[in-house]
């Protein structure tokens, strides 16, 4: 059995998946998302998207975020602190306790990020400043740089920034979700549309960005069989269009505030209207609640479609909105649609959402363009979610004259000194291990790729004395090959 849940911003999808056949169910936030945890049976392989943390992001003011940063001498950076690292993971001078407690001492901050320059080489003096954090921060709300893993000292910074904002949001998801399944482990979906386990995700929460849009991408591909083509999501807050290329949603990378970070977003276009839209004088790019038509209080864009002639739901409870202004909302709707779409010039448009086979037609109809709406497109996020499978990397740097390996920013004992050949395929064999450990079959651990390789050789006195190598090595995500 394959259970996935899409926690978006109205509602939960549910999708359940076995003997070849599929269960929806979709159940609004309103209802507390405890209702839709609730409805799910342990058994079989149980994962999550969500875009909740993000959205909840960024209204704080940067007092509210204490930020250490590790530099090294004569470098400036917000929160520079005494400690270095040099470019080989060696430690060349330790941090200042005392300087640490100080700053702690005079802040009112509520987070904590933590970031050394070269902390991916050796996470020491981070890890020493976490502990003496802890006497002044709630643990769920301190982030360290080194687990993600990139070498940018300047977007890690971001980065991490981030994470502090988000590990405490996503800790609560885990827990409201470990109070139902306890016995049972559970994966969460990342932005590539891969798998990953709750664990993985703390150290690096910025992962979870975008994950219900590459959810709806492999559900879209599930559903279909098509692997290239405009996926169009109309959801209660926005309608989302996500290009779908080879079956997996297209990569970028993500700025935030102006800034570049190290969150690995997916290339999407959203517009800020839904089926919860509110609907005045015209169409609003902001939601209340659920429409009149399921119960709610509001004049939403589902209301106006039902003064149209569509019948969603109550239809009939739609009738207090104006009819004029109902067609002006939809032709409003429409044209801001086809604007989108004109951006991707796509062949073909999948239609996903609880819109989309009322919608889809009409846009059709006014952009020329083939449409496909699958069996199950209303909830097609969480079908995507129980399909995929575990997908994993690792960022390598190993220094064979120094005998030191760092996984992911994590030091580990180098099996010996490695050729470029045996370390690839060390590591290789890591991920596979890894990726079995999590309950991933043999089967999905197959299609491993080498994402980038840098190799350089270290000489003294005119003879090489050992390698150096900066290597990121995947396994891709994709549909798992035990989906039915």
């Amino acid at each position: 059995m394959f259970t996935g849940i899409d926690i978006g911003g109205t509602n939960t999808d549910i999708a359940v998946i076995r003997n070849n056949n599929i269960e929806t169910e979709k159940i609004s936030n309103e209802k507390g998302i405890s209702s839709a945890f609730s409805k799910i049976h342990s058994g079989g392989k149980i994962a999550f998207s969500t875009s909740q943390p993000l959205n909840r992001l960024m209204v704080r003011s940067a007092g509210e975020i204490c930020i250490i940063t590790i530099p090294g001498p004569g470098l400036r950076r917000e929160g520079a602190v005494k400690g270095a690292v040099t470019i080989r993971g060696d430690v060349a001078e330790d941090i200042d306790p005392d300087e640490i407690k100080q700053i702690f001492g005079e802040t009112s901050a509520e987070y904590l990020a933590i970031a050394g320059k070269f902390s991916t080489r050796n996470p020491v003096l981070e890890e020493r400043v976490h502990e003496v954090a802890l006497d002044y921060f709630c643990d769920d709300r301190i982030a360290l740089s080194h687990f993600i893993g990139e070498i940018g000292f300047p977007s890690r910074i971001a980065t991490t920034i981030i994470n502090a904002q988000l590990k405490e949001v996503t800790l609560g998801i885990a827990e409201i979700i470990g109070s139902y399944i306890p016995e049972q482990d559970f994966f969460f979906m990342k932005s590539d549309g891969g798998l990953t386990s709750p664990d993985m995700i703390f150290k690096n929460p910025s992962e979870l960005y975008s994950s219900s849009q590459a959810a709806v991408v492999l559900g879209a591909k599930y559903l279909t069989g098509i692997d290239d083509a405009l996926v169009m999501d109309i959801g209660g807050t926005t309608t989302d269009f996500i290009p779908m290329k080879n079956g997996l949603p297209e990569k970028t990378m993500v700025d935030v505030g102006g800034g570049r970070t190290d969150i690995k977003g997916i290339r999407a276009l959203s517009l800020p209207f839904g089926g919860d839209s509110i609907v005045e004088d015209g169409l609003l790019p902001f939601r209340e609640g659920v429409s009149l038509a399921f119960g709610g209080k509001f004049r939403t864009f589902t209301d106006a479609l039902n003064v149209c002639g569509y019948e969603i739901g109550n239809f009939r409870s739609s009738g207090v909105i104006d009819r004029e202004i109902s067609e002006i909302v939809l032709n409003s709707y429409l044209d801001e649609v086809s604007k989108a779409i004109s951006v991707f010039s796509p062949n073909l448009i999948i239609g996903t959402g609880y819109l989309a086979p009322v919608l889809m037609p009409e846009i059709s109809a006014i952009t020329g363009i083939r449409i496909s709406v699958p069996e199950h497109a209303e909830s097609a996020n969480a079908v995507g979610v129980a399909v995929s499978r575990v997908s994993l990397s690792m960022k390598v740097h190993y220094d064979s004259e120094k005998k030191k390996l760092s996984i992911n920013g994590e030091l580990r004992q180098p099996p010996g000194k490695l050729t470029d050949e045996e370390l690839i395929e060390f590591c290789a064999a890591e991920l596979r291990k890894t990726a079995l450990g999590l309950g991933s079959p043999p089967e999905d651990c197959e299609d491993i790729e080498i994402q980038s390789f840098r190799a350089y050789d270290v000489v003294r006195e005119r003879a090489g004395t050992g390698r150096i190598v900066d290597l990121c090595i995947s396994i891709l995500p994709g549909i798992s090959a035990e989906a039915p």
